[in-house]
């Protein structure tokens, strides 16, 4: 038994011992993986810092290197550059400054980094946004996790940043008695709705009537409608022609209408320069403006009143920077600035006076300028063919397109920019320089024969009266506007001074701008030895006598506006007081609260002693009473004093003129009437004035 046992366990241990014959080699243990270091959040940091200064450079290109590949595969680099431009552009920005507030993990290989940017924007200004950007590592460097979130925290793909756009009404613009000249009115879009058509050519047939198209160009008008229930826009009409026609308006399926704010101009084309006329805005200008909330479809004062006052009429548009949702939900709001109110314009014109003096002018191509001498206000403003500012408003493209093709100019304003040789109303500056720089008085005396060789340089020069004046005064040289007396004072001064009577032209206001306190004006001519040098070449340069005495006269290289001819006697009228010509008297919203005043305002006193211009007042009194302008004076109640002039403009006839005031023992109003190639200045320019200076005197007094 115990044999037994022993052999069973030699058997066993035998058996464990053995090598088997063939075996497999046993596997090696796996080993253990090599720990991959943490990254630094250092490098993290550094990332974002470069990916917000290239935000603070505007270089989107540069941002999107910094992007992690799972990034750039979700959006190419042509649409993100894209997407930060467009943003930048709705916000109108102008600079972004971020700063970073802090790093922190958020897995081993993922990193945020707080921070926060601040943005100025043309028009709503500045505002602030704290933000996270997500990193994340890939084994070789730190990348932007970029969504749009990454520019708001609730930009998602598909929200948008837009900009709300508030625009306050326009503001209007008042005559001298808050009379409306150009305020804010409605017109009616008439429409056509396709869903609800019942009847296509009735409907065609009644808006053909209504709206004077064809019932081709009316379809054609909603034929495309994106959705049939749409509101389809045809043509606009009056409120008047909407309240006329609304039976008939109301009566057909489909058609509907809609109101729109318009500029009206009440008054039509009485004094259409002045106002000016507003328009859609060019490309060019809203590409200058386009930070200050216009928009393509905006108009915008292009002429007058509405160009130079278009800051304040328009106000200053209002805004929204908001994030909104593809419905166009306001999501967030970014930045807010509310609209400012808009301003009137309250000017000096009295246009019902005004009516009166272009009804006096009527069809003849020229100007009239009537000012207060006691002030300088413009009482009226009278250019020469003129326009309808409605028809920008309300006109066809044909209508507009003549006028702008109109050769005889009818935007210009004749008044204010149209130049013109003065003829003998220039004598006024020249007896007034004589008398103060030569000695002379009232009784200096002068002889015309009817032509002049004073200067020994070979020519004859006729005096308007062939005749000859024979022997006069000087008061009564002015009285009879004779040139000898003229030519004979002007080469005096030649002598006495070359720059003499350039110098007391400008003293008189001309050769520069008034100063008007709104529009462009011309600034005219006055040469002298300098600017001839300047202008031209060789010989020419040089100042000579003739230059003297054909500018003593108004004409050679002297070029005034009526507005500085009617300034210029508005200060013999009142002493010797030359005012700022006042368009615009005060400008203000309705509220009240921020008038700025225009108060009238002194430039200068002429150099002329009282006794020396009371003897150029007396002159030219006399001139209405029993000289050159005389006939167009006969059975006058009221005491007038002026001055005319005919002043060569070849090939055509002259220039008409007359410049004068009334009532000469009381002066209250001076007058400039100019006729484009209209003759004498006496026999055609006079009866004009006179009919303005009556027609003034003859209102209301308030």
């Amino acid at each position: 038994m115990a044999y037994r046992r022993f052999l069973l366990l030699f058997v066993l241990l035998l058996a464990m011992t053995a090598q088997p014959a063939c075996r497999q080699a046993e596997p090696k243990p796996t080993p253990t993986p090599t720990p991959i270091p943490t990254p630094s959040l250092t490098g993290a940091e550094a990332v974002a810092r470069e990916y917000l200064r290239a935000w603070q450079d505007q270089d989107y290109t540069r941002m999107y290197t910094f992007l992690s590949p799972s990034a750039m595969a979700a959006i190419p680099a042509e649409k993100f550059v894209s997407r930060y431009q467009a943003i930048a552009d709705e916000a109108t920005m102008t600079s972004l400054t971020a700063s970073i507030l802090g790093v922190q993990r958020a897995l081993t290989a993922t990193a945020q980094v707080t921070f926060t940017i601040t943005v100025d924007t043309r028009f709503v200004g500045q505002f602030q946004v704290e933000n996270v950007l997500d990193l994340s590592y890939d084994g070789q460097r730190w990348g932007v996790d970029w969504t749009p979130k990454a520019i708001f925290p609730l930009l998602v793909w598909d929200n948008l940043v837009h900009m709300f756009v508030q625009v306050p009404s326009r503001g209007s613009i008042y005559d001298r008695w808050d009379l409306p000249l150009a305020t804010e009115g409605k017109l009616i879009t008439l429409g056509v709705v396709p869903a609800w058509i019942q009847d296509e050519a009735k409907l065609l047939s009644i808006l053909s009537r209504v709206l004077g198209l064809s019932q081709e160009a009316i379809k054609e008008k909603y034929a495309y409608a994106a959705r049939p229930d749409w509101f389809m826009p045809v043509g606009d009409i009056t409120p008047e022609a909407q309240q006329a026609y609304e039976a008939l308006l109301s009566s057909e399926p489909g058609i509907t209408w809609r109101e729109k704010p318009i500029r009206v101009y009440p008054y039509g084309s009485l004094a259409a320069q002045v106002i000016g006329y507003t328009t859609l805005i060019d490309a060019e200008t809203l590409a200058r403006l386009k930070d200050q909330g216009y928009s393509e479809n905006d108009r915008i004062g292009v002429a007058g009143l509405e160009g130079w006052g278009e800051s304040h009429l328009a106000g200053a548009r209002g805004g929204t920077l908001a994030i909104i949702s593809p419905d166009g939900r306001i999501v967030w709001t970014l930045a807010e600035r509310p609209a400012a109110v808009s301003k009137s314009i309250y000017t000096t014109l009295d246009i019902e006076f005004q009516r009166t003096v272009e009804s006096i002018l009527g069809q003849q191509v020229g100007a009239i300028v009537v000012l207060d001498v006691r002030n300088g206000d413009v009482l009226a403003m009278v250019s020469h063919p003129g326009y309808d500012p409605n028809v920008f408003i309300t006109g066809t493209s044909q209508q507009r397109q003549a006028l702008l093709n109109d050769p005889q100019r009818p935007f210009l304003n004749r008044a204010i920019a149209g130049l013109y040789p003065p003829g003998s109303t220039f004598k006024i500056v020249t007896m007034s320089a004589g008398m103060q720089e030569l000695g002379l008085t009232q009784h200096s005396t002068f002889y015309c024969a009817g032509q002049w060789t004073g200067l020994a340089d070979g020519a004859t020069r006729y005096c308007w009266l062939r005749s000859g004046h024979g022997t006069l005064n000087l008061l009564n040289g002015l009285v009879q506007s004779c040139d000898t007396v003229f030519w004979e004072i002007g080469k005096a001064l030649n002598e006495h001074d070359p720059y003499a009577l350039p110098r007391w032209a400008r003293a008189f206001g001309l050769g520069a701008p008034t100063g008007l306190n709104a529009l462009y004006e011309e600034a005219g001519l006055i040469a002298d030895p300098d600017w001839k040098a300047q202008h031209y070449s060789g010989a020419e340069q040089q100042w000579l006598p003739r230059d003297a005495v054909n500018m003593a006269i108004g004409q050679g290289d002297v070029l005034v506006t009526p507005l500085q001819m009617a300034n210029l006697v508005a200060a013999v009228a009142n002493g010797g007081t030359l005012y700022r010509p006042r368009l615009v008297r005060r400008v203000g919203s309705l509220m009240g609260d921020d008038i700025q005043d225009f108060p009238p305002q002194v430039l200068s006193q002429l150099p002329v002693s009282p006794a020396n211009l009371q003897v150029v007042q007396q002159a030219m009194e006399g001139v209405c009473r029993y000289g050159t302008a005389s006939r167009a004076f006969i059975g006058a109640t009221i005491r007038m004093a002026g001055k005319s002039g005919t002043a060569e403009a070849p090939p055509g006839e002259p220039h008409a003129w007359f410049v004068g005031y009334a009532p000469a023992d009381n002066p209250q109003i001076a007058v400039a009437v100019v006729l484009e190639h209209g003759g004498e200045g006496g026999r055609n320019a006079a009866p004009l004035f006179r009919q303005v200076v009556e027609a003034y005197l003859a209102l209301p007094k308030r």
